[in-house]
């Protein structure tokens, strides 16, 4: 496993934060391939040279990224992240050499990638398709697409065009030298890096040349190179019929659904997919919301989202727009299910009756507000607010009185969109300490595409396999999973973390007798009161039910010796040693008894400078807790 991660380089490493945020669907999924070892893994590079149809996954839905990549692999690689991947459709399926058959599948790029210069057979009128590519000479073919030519280049091949490689950014992530072979890893390196370098003649990078377009920070787009190789949404109305009604091979397809690859099969009614027929490449999304009707924006007539069980959804297809507007089957006031895509919004929309949705929730508040039926009376109702363990917020009017904050609850409906709702009850069976590296639980195996919430007291926060990585987890401290394929999808912890509190510090105990204080978190002062009367001034953390702060408790200071501090990390000569400092971490200066708001780089500072700098977590960092606050002079 080890190996193939360096192998892969960039290809295994963390998923840029733009196209999470075009990639993940609703239930937090995201794409995933199999390394060479079968570790799963995901990132942007796989997502994006993906969708382009440079990469593709095998029958078991792995990229083999370690293993040597041949020239008939290499060639499509490069055909189809070139300006020439719109001519493999019209390409011929004749013999561009007698050991590559008219009917083999390398046919049309090969035939493309040797016309257009990018590649060439040998002089006996082979290709030798099998054969492995060196690294120079990959790094010849991807310096031809950026725009230079032989004559660019002096001396002795490869040394000139090696040393281009190495000085402008060709080379990052990719191991071996002159003479090494190319995994299928160095290859999608060597093209993702190829994507934001700068064409020869300095005007665009080369994706720009392809037609993409860059962000406001200047980089490549990628969420839009992704975007524009989809073609959809649409509406799967039968699952054994959905491939001829696209007009694709079910052979030919790649299909990934829920963070994996999938058979055609796998493919249910109602999902949502976007597809690439070019590539043979299809996006399944399965994420629905069931609830009522509540209001159209900004009418029914003009609708462009919907509020349906008190959270607002954005309309992205005319289809959603059909079923949902004043001229459409479903009316304000009834039971429908909205099928999101991949933005989050809605694709399109049923009668909840007909799509017989369920869904989780773990309750944030409850209480009593008026409804409008479809006759457009109104009433009055019992309701609940909560969070799905894919982090969409939902409320439900109800007719149970018996529901709590804090509770975990499966809310269905039947036929005739009658709702009910049950408890639920799947903890308790995941025990042991987090793996962030191996995604596992104890024996647990973990989903590389996880949805992972933390709960306490109507809180909730999204976290990590990596938060969790070396915390130990007991029975008590999961409310609630799903598995898929032998592996853990979805995960409600507990007050694990502790990362749905505040925290910060209380510069005044006001009253002890009364339990009055004024505190300071992310920069603003405020007051509490009622709350405990052992609270001294200091750092110290802020909680209470449904967000309100109405509790504090001070936090504990590590030991006094600090022998070493970083960024990530505070390293103690105590009986703990190593605390992790939390990513949102508050930083203050203390001075003749005064805090202020100060920064991490500031602290470091201080302790660089032998000055005194305190350490404050809320738990032992096994049992999930981390440096919340850092004091220094």
């Amino acid at each position: 496993m080890k190996k193939s991660a360096q192998r892969s380089g960039r290809i295994q490493a963390c998923i840029a934060v733009l196209l999470t945020a075009l990639l993940i669907t609703a239930n937090g999924t995201v794409f995933t391939y199999a390394s060479g070892s079968g570790a799963s893994g995901t990132d942007t590079a796989t997502m994006l040279l993906a969708s382009m149809g440079v990469l593709s996954a095998d029958s078991s839905g792995g990229y083999d990224l370690s293993k040597t990549v041949t020239r008939a692999e290499f060639a499509k690689m490069l055909v189809m992240a070139s300006p020439y991947k719109d001519s493999v459709q019209t390409a011929s399926y004749s013999s561009p050499y007698k050991d590559v058959p008219a009917k083999h599948w390398s046919a049309p790029y090969i035939r493309i990638a040797v016309a257009k210069g990018l590649m060439s057979g040998y002089s006996d009128g082979t290709f030798r398709p099998g054969n492995a590519v060196t690294l120079e000479q990959g790094v010849n073919s991807a310096l031809l697409l950026l725009g230079y030519s032989r004559s660019d280049f002096t001396g002795a091949f490869p040394y000139a065009q090696m040393n281009v490689y190495s000085s402008n950014g060709l080379s990052q992530n990719i191991t071996g030298g002159i003479g090494s072979y190319m995994s299928k890893g160095d290859a999608a390196n060597l093209i993702y890096n190829m994507m934001g370098i700068k064409m020869k003649d300095g005007s665009k990078t080369y994706a720009e040349s392809l037609g993409y377009s860059l962000n406001e920070s200047g980089e490549v787009d990628y969420a839009g190179v992704i975007n524009s190789n989809m073609n959809g949404p649409y509406t799967v109305k039968s699952s054994s019929g959905w491939t001829s009604e696209l007009g694709l091979d079910p052979s030919g397809l790649t299909i990934y659904k829920n963070g994996g690859v999938v058979a055609s099969s796998d493919v249910k009614q109602y999902d949502i997919l976007y597809y690439s027929a070019s590539k043979g490449t299809v996006w399944v999304y399965s994420d629905k919301v069931t609830g009522i009707y509540q209001k159209a924006s900004p009418s029914q007539n003009a609708v462009t989202s919907v509020t349906v069980s008190g959270a607002q959804y954005q309309l992205e297809s005319s289809a959603a727009f059909s079923a949902l507007s004043s001229t459409g089957t479903l009316k304000i006031g009834s039971t429908v299910t909205l099928l999101l895509g991949k933005s989050g919004g809605v694709a399109d929309a049923i009668s909840g009756a007909v799509a017989g949705e369920s869904a989780v929730v773990y309750v944030t508040e409850t209480g009593t507000k008026s409804y409008e039926n479809p006759g457009g009376s109104k009433y009055s109702s019992f309701y609940i607010k909560g969070i799905r363990p894919n982090g969409t917020e939902i409320e439900y009017a109800v007719g149970q009185d018996w529901i709590d904050v804090g509770d975990m609850v499966k809310i269905s409906f039947d036929a005739d969109g009658k709702m009910s709702i049950s408890p639920t009850s799947s903890g308790g069976k995941i025990t042991g300490t987090a793996d962030g590296n191996l995604y596992t639980i104890g024996s647990a195996s973990i989903a590389a595409n996880v949805s992972i919430l933390d709960t306490d007291m109507g809180n909730y926060a999204a976290v990590s396999m990596e938060r969790l990585d070396g915390v130990y987890l007991d029975s008590s401290n999961v409310l609630y999973y799903e598995a898929s394929g032998g592996k853990v999808t979805t995960l409600v912890l507990n007050d694990v973390t502790g990362d749905t509190a505040k925290y910060g510090v209380v510069t005044s105990a006001k009253s002890a007798d009364s339990g009055s204080y004024t505190y300071l978190t992310d920069g603003v002062t405020a007051t509490l009161s009622g709350a405990s009367s052992n609270v001294h001034a200091g750092p110290a953390k802020f909680y209470g039910e449904s967000g309100k702060i109405n509790q504090a408790k001070n936090l504990t200071a590590t030991g006094s010796r600090t022998k070493s501090f970083s960024a990530s990390q505070a390293v103690i000569d105590d009986n703990i040693g190593t605390y992790p400092i939390s990513s949102t971490v508050g930083v203050y200066s203390y001075s003749s008894g005064v805090y202020k708001p100060s920064t991490l780089s500031a602290a470091l500072s201080a302790y660089q400078t032998n000055k005194s700098v305190t350490f404050y977590y809320d738990k032992e960092p096994e049992k999930g807790g981390c440096i919340r606050i850092i004091v220094h002079n």
